[in-house]
């Protein structure tokens, strides 16, 4: 089973009604925030019995206006952001914090009749509806949306639906192998480059930024740690931006029905604690995986993964390794100079034990050039 997720605004017929549903977010962080700082001093492991026993009851006498099915989601929420602390082995030192307003929905908080939501808040329920766009009919009329999300931005009140796809086999006919990479973000079998040098630049400069900002606040400077937060935060969004084009152009420039990827899980850990992986390191290697996957499926193509052994060093002629890699160039024994980003994007797509879609213009120098258009 497969998930699509769609967000809109809620469409309110009275301006309370929005008021009485961004006080019960209100109330649904207060409680989640309570019930955190419980889990993490009176409770040893994640047990829903435990952390039950402990919170619900004291919780609510002190607080009986607050709805209990709000303190049964807060607390199922906060033990799962707990577990997946644990899981992602972050240490905390502190309980965790739930900042912005949102609020996960389920059977006994909503109910959905006539493209019309009942929703609970502190008093009587509110009904309310909400934009509707061509694309989010057509989910609604296709698939059923399991419990939504609702949050607050700028000011209004949104609505994430989850669709539950079904997993339906596609045909494998075709393969086109796509080579990640630093320098040359993403090169496939079929003889395209894509590369933004713009993009590489502007990151290059936030980089720089953040490692004169790095220095001064290690030395205690509150000024320095803003910046440096704000620019981490400009870096994540803009490799966010990227991957979505690069995978957007990505499916649309492929003739085949399987992109073909390498199992890159390992790339970023250190042999050796000598070992720089600085360059590695910014590249969102699993962030374009996630999104090619997900992407492919809506366009009715699939993404598989093979093993990424040697990859670069084989011939993709030959099938042997008895060339030679020197940056982007790639010297068969034969004395033909190939790219060596296509080179190894064909070696990607014949791992993949299907009929591969490739080029014919492998010499250095011939391949497409594409820019995803990052802006």
């Amino acid at each position: 089973m497969g998930h699509l997720a769609y967000s809109t605004r809620l469409i309110f017929k009275e301006e309370s009604d929005k008021q009485k549903l961004i006080e019960l977010l209100e109330a649904a962080r207060f409680t989640w925030n309570e019930c955190s700082k419980v889990r993490f001093h009176e409770i040893p492991k994640n047990s829903i019995i435990d952390l039950h026993s402990k919170f619900y009851g004291c919780f609510r006498e002190r607080y009986d206006h607050i709805p209990a099915q709000v303190i049964i989601s807060s607390q199922r929420s906060v033990l799962g952001a707990y577990k997946s602390a644990k899981s992602n082995k972050h240490k905390l030192t502190e309980p965790a914090v739930k900042k912005k307003l949102s609020f996960q929905l389920d059977k006994r908080t909503y109910s959905y009749k006539n493209k019309m939501f009942s929703l609970i808040t502190l008093g009587k329920r509110v009904k309310c509806g909400f934009a509707s766009y061509p694309k989010l009919k057509e989910l609604l009329n296709k698939y059923t949306f399991c419990d939504p999300l609702i949050f607050e931005r700028g000011g209004d009140i949104w609505i994430t639906f989850t669709f539950n796809t079904p997993e339906t086999p596609l045909k494998q006919t075709l393969a086109v192998g796509i080579d990640l990479g630093c320098r040359v973000p993403a090169a496939t079998s079929e003889g395209n480059l894509y590369i933004d040098k713009k993009f590489n630049a502007e990151k290059r400069r936030l980089r720089y930024l953040k490692r004169q900002l790095q220095s001064a606040a290690a030395k205690g400077s509150k000024t320095a740690k803003r910046h440096l937060k704000k620019l981490s935060k400009k870096e994540l969004n803009k490799n966010k931006n990227f991957s979505h084009n690069l995978s957007n152009r990505i499916i649309k420039d492929a003739k085949a029905d399987t992109l073909v990827l390498e199992n890159l899980k390992s790339v970023k850990v250190k042999k050796h604690k000598y070992q720089n992986k600085n360059r590695v390191s910014q590249v969102p290697l699993y962030q374009l995986r996630q999104f090619l996957t997900y992407k492919a499926l809506l366009a009715e193509k699939t993404v598989i993964e093979v093993c990424p052994s040697y990859t670069s060093q084989i011939d993709s002629q030959t099938g042997e390794r008895d060339g030679t890699r020197k940056g982007r160039r790639y010297y068969s024994q034969s004395g033909k100079i190939y790219d060596a980003d296509i080179n190894g994007a064909i070696n990607i797509g014949l791992r993949s034990k299907l009929p591969i879609s490739q080029t014919s213009r492998l010499t250095y120098g011939q391949a497409t050039i594409n820019s995803p258009i990052v802006r």
